[in-house]
């Protein structure tokens, strides 16, 4: 149990924030396995209050992102 709290640890230390992506597109069923897996997750009461939505027009995306930005 320690050294996977130790791996564990060493894989946290090596992630890196991402701010350049691919224009590749992701096949939907892909998308749809993260988001089967994501809406699993626990939390208070399990509830699970979240909501997805998959935007794949660029203009929308770029207006997300400009809406992010002002907040």
């Amino acid at each position: 149990m320690e050294q996977r709290a130790v791996d564990f640890l060493a894989n946290v230390r090596r992630r890196r924030t991402v701010r350049d992506f691919s224009e590749r597109p992701v096949p939907r069923e892909i998308i749809e396995h993260c988001l089967q897996a994501a809406a699993t997750a626990p939390n208070g009461a399990n509830q699970q209050p979240w909501h997805f939505v998959v935007v794949s027009d660029p203009e929308i995306k770029r207006q997300i992102r400009a809406g992010a930005e002002e907040e």
